[in-house]
C-alpha cells in the first residue's frame, strides 16, 4: 500500500473509529460499572486485533482511491472487511485468550459499532475527496488510445486529484506554445515524440524553473493506471527501464516460494483424493488437468491443476483471437469447477510446479503453448513477459486480466510489464494479499 496524503486520512479514520467504538462498546457492556481501568485492561489485546482489521482493509482495497467512486462496490468491500475482522478476531481471542477477557458479546457490539462509525467518517472523507477537493490542473499533450483512456479515467475518478485543464491532441507547436504560456497548469504531461524537440525543451525548462511538474506520459500513465502504456513502448524503453534484480531478491523469493509451497502442500494434500473423487463423479475424464505451458525463457513445462471443465472435442478447436469464447470455456465449466475456481482450489496442485522451480507464487500467468505462439505473432513485445518465471497469481490477475482473447492479452501484457519493471518484496506481498481478497470475496474466474 502506498500511503499518500490522499489515503492517509482513511487510515487515521479507521484507527480512531476503532478506539471510539471500543470505548462505546465497553461503556454499553459494563454500564455503570465501567471504569478507566476496564478500558485500559482491554486496550492491549484489542489493539492486536486492530492489526488484523487494518490488514483486512488493505487486502480488500479500502485504501485504494480508485475504489471510492463506486459507492455500492465500496460499501460491499467495507461490509465484507468488517465481517472478516469479526471472524478473525473471534479466532484470535479463542486461540490466544487474554486473561480475564471473554469478548463474545464485546466483539459483536464492537463490530457493529465500529462499522457504523467508520462508514460514517469514511463517507464524509469519500465525498470530500470525490466532490470537494481542489483538483490539480493538468496540461495533457498526446494522442492515441492510451491517452484517451487516461483522460476518461481521470474524469471518472476525481478523487485521484487531477483535472485535465487542456488536452492537445495534435502536435501543433503554436497551440502548444500558447498552452505553455498560461500559468494555470500545475502538471504538464508530455509524450516521447516531443522530448527531442529543442524549442519544446526550452519552453519546458522554463516551466520547470517556475515550479511546474513536468512528467512523461508513460510515467504519469503508470502512476495513475497501474500498468504501462503500450503506445509508448519502444525497444529503447525496455533497455532503459527493465533492469535485472539483485541476487538477494531472487534468492529470497525462491526460498519463500519453496517454504510456502511445502506449507500449502502439507495443509491441503489430505483433501486431494476427495477432490479428485468428486471431480470424477461430476464429470467424465481424469481428475487432473495436465497441459503444456510456456515458462521462463519460453521453456515448456507441464502445469498441474484439478480439472474444472468437461473434456471434449472443443479443446481441439482452432485458435482464434477470442480464445476462451472459441473453445467454449464458459459452457464447459461444471458446477463444482465454478466453485473450485472461485476458491482457487483447482490451483492447489500447482505447488508441485513451484517446488520444481517451474512456477513462482507471483509472476505473469503461464500461457498454453499454442496460444502463446498466436499471441507472440499478434502482440508486439509479448515474449518479454517470459524473462521472469510465471506465477500462480500476479499483478494482471488481481486486476482481472486473464488474457482469454488477443485484446485482453494485450491489456494483460501492460500489467505484466509494469510488474516486471517494478517488482519487489513489497509488491509481491501486496499481490499475495490482493489474491486473498479474491478468495474471500469469491470473485475468482
Amino acid at each position: 500500500m502506498k500511503v499518500t496524503i490522499k489515503n492517509f486520512p482513511f487510515l487515521i479514520a479507521d484507527i480512531l473509529s476503532f478506539y471510539v467504538a471500543l470505548f462505546l462498546t465497553l461503556l454499553i457492556r459494563f454500564g455503570s460499572s465501567f471504569t478507566r481501568e476496564i478500558f485500559i485492561f482491554h486496550l492491549k489485546p484489542f489493539t492486536w486485533s486492530l492489526v488484523f482489521l487494518i490488514g483486512g482493509f488493505f487486502i480488500m482495497g479500502l485504501y485504494d482511491l480508485r475504489n471510492l467512486s463506486k459507492l455500492f462496490k465500496y460499501f460491499r468491500l467495507l461490509a465484507i472487511s468488517v465481517l472478516l475482522y469479526f471472524v478473525i478476531a473471534t479466532a484470535y481471542f479463542y486461540f490466544a485468550p487474554a486473561e480475564g477477557i471473554t469478548p463474545k458479546t464485546i466483539l459483536v457490539i464492537l463490530t457493529l459499532t465500529f462499522g457504523i462509525i467508520d462508514f460514517s467518517i469514511r463517507e464524509i472523507l469519500r465525498r470530500y475527496l470525490v466532490k470537494s477537493q481542489p483538483l490539480v490542473n493538468v496540461l495533457l499533450i498526446g494522442k492515441g488510445e492510451d491517452v484517451a483512456e487516461l483522460a476518461k479515467y481521470l474524469e471518472e475518478n476525481p478523487q485521484l486529484g487531477y483535472k485535465i485543464g487542456r488536452w492537445i491532441k495534435d502536435y501543433d507547436i503554436r497551440e502548444i506554445d500558447e498552452a505553455l504560456s498560461q500559468n494555470d497548469n500545475k502538471v504538464i504531461v508530455i509524450p516521447h515524440q516531443l522530448r527531442g524537440d529543442k524549442f519544446f525543451a526550452d519552453k519546458i525548462y522554463e516551466k520547470l524553473v517556475h515550479g511546474v511538474d513536468i512528467i512523461s506520459f508513460s510515467e504519469f500513465y503508470e502512476n495513475v493506471m497501474g500498468k504501462v502504456s503500450m503506445d509508448e513502448l519502444r525497444e529503447n524503453w525496455f533497455v532503459e527501464k527493465i533492469k535485472p534484480k539483485d541476487g538477494l531478491y531472487s534468492l529470497f523469493k525462491r526460498i519463500l516460494d519453496i517454504a510456502l509451497a511445502f506449507f500449502v502442500l502439507l495443509v491441503t494434500v489430505i483433501l486431494w483424493p476427495l477432490i479428485a473423487m468428486v471431480i470424477k463423479l461430476s464429470s467424465k475424464g481424469q481428475a487432473f488437468f495436465l497441459k503444456e505451458r510456456v515458462g521462463l525463457h519460453e521453456k515448456k513445462f507441464i502445469l498441474y491443476k484439478f480439472r474444472t471443465m468437461h473434456s471434449g472435442k472443443s479443446e481441439q478447436t482452432q485458435l482464434s483471437e477470442n480464445f476462451s469464447e472459441e473453445r467454449g470455456d464458459t459452457d464447459r465449466v461444471f458446477l463444482l469447477g465454478k466453485w473450485m475456481r472461485k476458491m482457487r482450489v483447482d490451483e492447489w496442485p500447482q505447488v508441485i510446479n513451484v517446488l520444481k522451480g517451474e512456477l513462482s507464487f507471483v509472476g505473469p500467468r503461464a500461457d498454453f503453448f499454442d496460444y502463446y505462439g498466436l499471441l507472440k505473432q499478434k502482440i508486439s513485445y509479448y515474449q518479454i513477459r517470459t524473462i521472469i518465471a510465471p506465477g500462480l497469481s500476479g499483478w494482471a490477475q488481481i486486476h482481472n486480466k486473464t488474457g482469454n482473447s488477443v485484446e485482453n492479452a494485450r491489456e494483460r501484457l501492460a500489467y505484466d510489464i509494469y510488474y516486471i519493471k517494478n517488482r519487489s518484496f513489497v509488491m509481491d506481498l501486496a499481490i499475495t494479499l490482493k489474491t486473498l481478497k479474491t478468495i474471500f470475496t469469491l470473485s475468482g474466474a
